[in-house]
């Protein structure tokens, strides 16, 4: 595992902002609701982004309402915010600097250095930091709550070897997840697993990065974007997991970059964003009926929530319009303080369930994905539980 300890200072940026109109969103395939969704396998093979592209429409929607943790976490050394967003179905991405690590079964004379990784290659032989791309997370859920306020990978889809890609300076190289930081209970570390912005020795060689273990890292500028599920699992050995992680790169840009947009890579320069988009409707202005009230909430988006929804209460959005009929991501925002809550979701008349899992307190507001079959023009959406409470509501964005 991750052990630095002193290491050159790791500060929290983004890259060079650049208006490339990117914006998330239909779903790409209906997958089912409320489970974690992986990202895409591929991207239309039509479709072609530049690294710049890519990281332009990460900038764009890395937003409040697409932030997936509801607590900051800590870059390495300097401790200032990083956030986490998932800016398309199953990719999640952050900005920070770089520390080095130089754990596993390469030696290195860093006073710190470890000859084990968390994950292997499929030999089983711990990762070669001189020879690998490899990132870094948390070992576990620091705040020990489900679900986790941290970005945890567990989460979300993610396992030993899940490949990213890592941009700095005008370049992107393809990563996997190699090594963990410190887990609770563990004393190796000053460090501890809310702390984001590190990788190997190789992924800074490969960015023309200061490699070394002591004196190595940028402050800045580099952003990771994770792709989840088994799909995105790389295999290989440390020989060749760095040729195997560098070969999916073109694909992982046109897979993010059409699922940022559309399917319709932008063009340089940009022209004016497609008519449509994501809109957001705050839960007090839908219809209520059957007990269902408005509250106060100082941490929901307009200031107040829906409570009393279920066991008889509803709220029906109204005139939700798209301009084509298809398969959408709604996100649903929402508070389940202390017990998961279930939610009948009714569109244009047809019904899912949709299971909310449990929030830790009135001050955490959480997203959940839920996918919906929409018609061209207006439609409704309406919330229920003919027998039980429903989760607290925020609003909904589609």
């Amino acid at each position: 595992m991750s052990s630095i300890r002193t290491r050159l200072v790791v500060a929290a940026a983004a890259a060079t902002a650049l208006t490339i109109p990117l914006v998330v969103g239909h779903a790409d395939a209906a997958t089912t609701s409320a489970t974690v969704k992986a990202a895409p396998a591929a991207a239309p093979a039509a479709t072609s982004y530049t690294a710049a592209q890519v990281l332009a429409g990460i900038q764009q929607n890395s937003t409040a309402a697409n932030k997936v943790n509801t607590k900051p976490h800590i870059n390495t050394m300097t401790h200032s915010d990083v956030n986490v967003f998932q800016v398309a179905p199953g990719i999640y991405t952050y900005s920070s600097g770089m520390a080095i690590d130089t754990d596993g079964s390469d030696p290195d004379p860093d006073p710190d250095h470890q000859g084990e990784t968390t994950w292997e290659d499929s030999n089983g032989q711990a990762l070669g930091a001189h020879k690998v791309p490899f990132y870094v997370l948390g070992d576990d859920c620091w705040d020990r709550k489900t679900p986790c306020p941290h970005f945890y990978f567990k989460e979300h889809g993610m396992s030993g070897r899940q490949f990213a890609l890592m941009f700095y300076n005008g370049k992107v190289i393809g990563s996997i997840f190699g090594d963990t930081q410190t887990a609770n209970g563990q004393d190796t570390s000053d460090n501890d697993s809310r702390e984001l912005g590190e990788a190997s020795v190789k992924a800074a060689q490969l960015l023309g990065i200061p490699s070394s273990g002591t004196t190595g890292g940028v402050d800045n500028g580099v952003t990771l974007a994770m792709f989840s599920g088994p799909s995105w699992v790389v295999n290989g050995t440390n020989a060749n997991l760095n040729t195997n992680a560098q070969a999916l790169v073109q694909k992982a840009l046109d897979t993010l970059g059409s699922s940022m947009n559309g399917g319709t890579p932008p063009t340089d320069p940009p022209t004016d964003p497609p008519p449509g988009g994501n809109s957001s409707y705050e839960a007090e202005a839908s219809t209520l009926a059957g007990g269902t009230t408005i509250t106060s909430c100082a941490h929901c988006s307009g200031g107040k929530k829906l409570s009393y929804l279920g066991s008889g209460g509803t709220a029906t959005f109204n005139n939700v319009a798209k301009a084509a009929a298809g398969s959408y991501t709604m996100s649903v925002s929402f508070m389940s303080v202390g017990q998961s809550r279930s939610a009948v979701v009714t569109v244009n008349g047809v019904n899912q369930t949709v299971s909310f899992p449990a929030t830790p307190d009135y001050n955490t507001v959480v997203t959940k994905d839920v996918t919906v079959q929409l018609k061209a023009g207006n439609n409704t959406i309406k919330f229920s539980n003919p027998s039980a409470g429903a989760p607290n509501l925020d609003r909904i964005v589609v």
